[in-house]
């Protein structure tokens, strides 16, 4: 190679350094260019803690945390700030989905997604019912509900604030807390779980459906007991 092959090699080489030292340096302190606000941010982060475990966690459609046999959390980092479509889904279970907005120098979480069978199974017994008692306290005390025969609330005392969580036309039975997150209660012949996370859509699902069912949920076991037309349903275990 000549001298001024070399010159020019090293010409090039100072140059590429000069461009993308200024990009490599941002990066490793946390900042990125947004193209759409043609600015330089700070970026944010997402953290999900799924029960069960191994779901793939999706942002704005594209797979971003595949699933795993050893953990129930996801951490997403290096995230420009701005709203996110997440879904998070496992084979034979209602998939969670939520937008959420991540802003700069923050990680917003949501730790506390249980995801549901998509198909529950259900038995008829003869044993008799459990004694179960209707709380309308969550068993961590922070949490109240406070509902009528259509609407939901949730009352949180410490903070004295209340918010409205959902509307049915039709008649709201027994509401039960199914863990600190999660309610499960019937309106008409369907049984729903409504979680109580009220950042954009609320996830309601429907997981079966009885004539005129009376439900008592017996949180030792973890099962749900139906009263239907004089017959007993019971359970399989709901959460995981």
């Amino acid at each position: 190679m000549t001298k001024k092959a070399r010159t020019i090699l090293f010409g090039i080489c100072v140059f590429l350094f000069a461009l993308t030292a200024p990009t490599v340096i941002l990066y490793s302190q946390g900042y990125l260019f947004d193209f759409e606000t043609k600015k330089v941010v700070q970026v944010g982060g997402l953290y999900f803690k799924v029960a069960p475990r191994s779901a793939q966690v999706y942002l704005n459609g594209n797979l971003k945390a595949p699933p795993s046999l050893f953990t129930s959390s996801a951490l997403i980092e290096n995230l420009l700030p701005k709203m996110y479509y997440v879904e998070i889904k496992k084979d034979g279970y209602h998939s969670w989905q939520k937008t959420l907005e991540v802003k700069e120098r923050q990680v917003t979480d949501a730790k506390n997604i249980t995801l549901f069978p998509q198909n529950i199974g259900f038995a008829t017994t003869s044993s008799p019912l459990p004694k179960i008692i209707v709380n309308a306290t969550s068993s961590d005390g922070q949490k109240v509900i406070e509902a009528d025969n259509h609407e939901i609330l949730i009352y949180f005392p410490k903070e004295d604030k209340k918010i409205f969580l959902t509307r049915f036309s039709e008649t709201i039975g027994k509401i039960f807390w199914l863990n600190d997150y999660y309610l499960i209660f019937n309106t008409g012949d369907k049984l729903k779980v409504a979680e109580i996370d009220d950042r954009d859509r609320l996830n309601i699902i429907d997981i079966a459906e009885f004539k005129t069912p009376e439900i008592f949920w017996n949180t030792a076991t973890g099962k749900l007991y139906i009263l239907s037309r004089k017959t007993l349903f019971v359970s399989e275990n709901l959460l995981p």
